[in-house]
This record gives C-alpha cells, structure tokens and sequence, in this order.
C-alpha cells in the first residue's frame, strides 16, 4: 500500500500530522471492529477485511512518518498546496461518506433480515396460541405439544431478535449522524 492510497484509506490529507493518523484509525476501527457484527458472519468478515487494510494504512502512515516527512517538492507555491490540500480534503470525505453509505446498507440489510426473523418468531407465537386454543375448544390435546413447541420457539425467537435489533438501530443512528457531519463538511469545502 502506497503513502497515498494509505491517505485516502483515512480520509486523510498530505499535512495529517501523527494525532491526526490515530484519530482517523481509532474512528474507522469503532465503526469496522468485528465484534460489532458476531451475529452476522459474512459482515464480521467483511469488516475484517477491511479492518485489516485500515491497520496497514495506519502502518504505512506511521512507519514512513519518520523515514520520509513529506516528500513533497519545494518549489510550488502556497495556495497550489492549499488547493490540492482541499482537493484531498474533498476525496478524503467523499471516500469516508461512501465507506459510511456502505456500511449503513450492510446494517440496513441485516436490520430487515432480524425484523423478518421476529415476524416469523410472532406468527410462531400466535400459532402456538391458536393451537392450544382450537385444541382445547376441540378436545384434540394430542395438538398441545406442536403448539407448545411453536409457541416456546417463537417467544426463543422474539427475544433474541430484539436484541440484535436493538443494536443495529443504534449502530445505524451513529452511522446517520457520521454521514450527515461529513456531508456537512463537503458542502462547506
């Protein structure tokens, strides 16, 4: 990964000093840390993968941070350095905006995924209460054990399903005032 590429990975500009490498990296890690999504496999993955690039951008910004400064050449001018600083700037923000779009699908996706999960848990739920009560009004108990079941892995479901829920909606506000804040900042570049 190239000096460049490792800039553009965190949203960063050529003057990014050292704090401002880390704070990019720890924001980035907060929002691709795996654990975040240990329910979903093929997300925990996902964000693995990237996580792993974010961890080698940061590596290559840090380690050459020392051995090369800024490498830029000395003869231009102020204001074609503060013009390509707005232009990284603008790059920078746009590739975070679309890695926060990104992520604000996967968890929209999995958020549907959940809601049907718990749709299904509900209708379990209500068949098994149905269940008991035709089998009752019908006298046909050998009907009790399937509603019970039906009713126990519904109510399993619900709960479980709440939870993940629960999660991903706060997740998903984080992510929406992250893209907000950054279309912001475009708009005021």
């Amino acid at each position: 990964m190239t000096r460049d590429e490792a800039l553009r990975l965190l949203g960063l500009d050529e003057e990014a000093t050292e704090a401002d490498i880390k704070l990019a990296y720890r924001e980035l890690a907060q929002i691709l840390h795996p654990d975040k999504y240990n329910n979903n496999k093929r997300l925990s993955d996902r964000a693995n993968e990237q996580l792993k690039m974010v961890n080698e951008a940061r590596e290559v910004l840090l380690g050459k941070r020392g051995a090369s400064g800024k490498g830029g050449a000395s003869g231009k001018g102020k204001s074609s350095g503060s013009h390509a600083s707005k232009t990284d700037r603008v790059s920078a923000n746009k590739a975070r905006l679309a890695g926060i779009l990104a992520a604000i699908t996967q968890l929209t996706a999995q958020l549907h995924a959940e809601m049907g999960r718990r749709r299904t848990g509900i209708y379990l739920t209500a068949g098994g209460v149905i269940g008991f009560i035709l089998g009752e009004f019908f006298m046909m108990r050998m009907i009790a054990p399937f509603a019970a079941t039906a009713l126990i892995w519904g109510a399993i479901q619900i709960f479980s399903t709440q939870a993940n829920i629960k999660t991903l909606r706060k997740y998903l506000k984080e992510l929406e005032k992250e893209r907000k804040r950054y279309e912001k900042e475009l708009q005021d570049l």
